[in-house]
């Protein structure tokens, strides 16, 4: 191998090696893709749906993350309240810091429920403060999720991250409001 080609290998090396480093630094500390598994976030994401989390965005009341959960799998969840939050839940109406709060996600599943014979999606609880350091967090499949009414606050350190993109399915790609 002439030293001409030699040195195009090395340089064709080299890209390939900070390209890796991008991309494993990145996937580390800023972004992760992810799929969805379950149906406590249905009709918002279903079924092995594809999505990309920002391990870098500042966590806000209605964000969607992916944390761990007290039994070591991933949840996604819609974050409710953040620390210090008030929150309470009446009349299948949520309340935060005192204002009732419109629930735009949970339209086609309170029809649902109608439907089907249930009253309300989510069981009435009495006011509580989110304890710094923490999130409350509910499932937009209300009837069939397991969120902060069964497992409790969730730590800011067990969040992997925010929901920002979704990559599939096709006809859903783009970014998550």
């Amino acid at each position: 191998m002439d030293e001409e080609a030699l040195n195009g290998l090395i340089n064709w090396m080299k890209i390939i090696i900070l390209t890796a480093a991008i991309v494993l630094v990145s996937r580390q500390f800023l972004f992760e893709p992810v799929s969805v598994h379950g149906q406590s976030m249905m009709p918002t994401f279903e079924e092995d749906d594809k999505v990309v989390l920002s391990k870098i965005s500042r966590i806000d009341n209605f964000d969607m993350i992916v944390f761990v959960a007290p039994d070591k799998k991933n949840y996604i969840k819609r974050v409710i309240g953040i620390p210090g939050d008030r929150v309470e839940m009446k009349d299948d109406q949520l309340y935060l810091n005192g204002k009732r709060v419109a629930e735009p996600y949970l339209e086609e599943n309170r029809k649902w429920a109608k439907e089907n014979g249930y009253p309300e999606l989510t069981a009435d609880f009495g006011e509580f403060i989110v304890p710094g350091d923490c999130y409350f967090v509910l499932g937009d499949n209300r009837l069939n999720s397991v969120d902060s009414r069964m497992i409790g606050f969730i730590l800011e350190e067990a969040v992997i991250g925010e929901v920002k993109f979704r990559l599939s399915p096709v006809e859903n790609i783009g970014i998550v409001k």
